[in-house]
This record gives C-alpha cells, sequence and structure tokens, in this order.
C-alpha cells in the first residue's frame, strides 16, 4: 500500500526501525533454538530475517523517493524504485508468514496451495500495479497472520503462560496492523495506525523473546 505522501519520510523511518526490531526478533530466535533446538523458533528466525529484508529494503525506497522528491500519490504511478521496494516487502512478508504457517500448523499446508493460486489470480488482475494490488496483498498476509494467531490460540489453550500469551497478543497486533492497511485507501490514518500497531507487535514480540533469553 501506498503511504499519504506527508507520512512518506516518517513511514521510511519507521519501515526501518520495524527492520531492526524484526531482526532483533531473528537473532533472539535463533539463540533461543541453538538453546532448546525447537524448530518453531527457527522457522521464527527465518521468517523474521525475511521480514527485516523486506522492510528494510522498503524503508530505504520510500527514504530514496521522499528524498529525491519524487512524484508520489496513491493515483500516480511510482518509478520503479519505490514500486519495486513494496514488492519486496510483501513477498518478503508472504514468505515469512507461510513458514510460520507451515512450523505453527502444519496440516494447513493446502490452504497455502490455495493462498498461492489467490495470489496468482491476484496478480493477473491487477495487471502488476500495486495501487490496484496493494489490499489484495494485504488481504493474503491477513489470512496467513489469522493461520498463526489460530494455531497460536490453541497452543495457549494447551499450555498457557504469559509468554504464549504475549506472542499470541503480539501476532494479533500484527495482523491488526496489516488489517487497518488493507483498508487504507478508506482514510489515510489507517495507513498511519497500521505502521504504529505493527511496530508495536514487533517490540512486543522481541520483548517475549528478550525475557525467554533472560529467563533461560
Amino acid at each position: 500500500m501506498f503511504p499519504p505522501r506527508w507520512f512518506l519520510p516518517y513511514d521510511a523511518i519507521l519501515q526501518i526501525i520495524t527492520a531492526l526490531v524484526a531482526l532483533a526478533v531473528a537473532v533472539y530466535a535463533l539463540r533461543g533454538y541453538q538453546w532448546v533446538k525447537e524448530r518453531t523458533l527457527y522457522a521464527l528466525f527465518l521468517a523474521f530475517v525475511l521480514l527485516s529484508g523486506g522492510l528494510l529494503v522498503s524503508g530505504v525506497t520510500l527514504a530514496y523517493t521522499y528524498l529525491v522528491d519524487v512524484p508520489f500519490s496513491r493515483h500516480v504511478q511510482p518509478l520503479v524504485a519505490s514500486d519495486l521496494g513494496f514488492w519486496v516487502y510483501y513477498m518478503a512478508s508472504m514468505m515469512a508468514f507461510s513458514i510460520l504457517v507451515i512450523a505453527y500448523a502444519s496440516r494447513l499446508r493446502p490452504s497455502l496451495v490455495a493462498l498461492a493460486g489467490m495470489l496468482i489470480f491476484g496478480q493477473r488482475s491487477a495487471g502488476g500495479s500495486l495501487v490496484s494490488a496493494g489490499p489484495f496483498m494485504e488481504m493474503v498476509l491477513v489470512v496467513l497472520l489469522l493461520f498463526i494467531v489460530i494455531a497460536q490460540l490453541a497452543h495457549l489453550i494447551a499450555r498457557w503462560s504469559w509468554h504464549s500469551l504475549m506472542v499470541t497478543a503480539s501476532f494479533t497486533m500484527i495482523m491488526g496492523s496489516h488489517v487497518l492497511m488493507m483498508f487504507s485507501s478508506i482514510e489515510d490514518t489507517m495507513y498511519v495506525l497500521g505502521r504504529i500497531v505493527g511496530l508495536a507487535g514487533f517490540l512486543s514480540l522481541a520483548g517475549v523473546l528478550y525475557l525467554l533469553r533472560r529467563k533461560g
């Protein structure tokens, strides 16, 4: 999704900060995996490395777009740099959340095949334009995250702990951020809130992993 023009520099900063937080999540997840050899933690590491890379590319291309004063709006096709940044972000996000879906609930793999079909159809119908494809891409991410949240809720019910609750809340916030951005074409404020809620979700997850690391 394209941010409002006035929010462009702040969006770039938020995405770069979120990329760094995602990298911290990946580092803590890898350390946790090395400690307990839990496959879910390794999947979390891979997923957040991808998310970090996607967010960083998107943030840098947005910063470039702003610094060189590229004409930028929802209704004008942007230059290749910013467009490429968004596509890298969406592709990395879908790969990352797909990894987590498989890790949390392997029985949902057939659903991923259906999602892949949805993505191909969506790209064809959108004609490659992010203006029209953005809401669809956000919808795919929301569906993937919904699977993750449901799987995490099932784990929370089976094995209650404050850490599991916070992980569930973190992914719920991340999902909520994509829901807000999916409807951001209605109101610019929803895009801004989406970015802030997403950053809060990443920070929450990083905090949980940090506390678990200290406890371990």
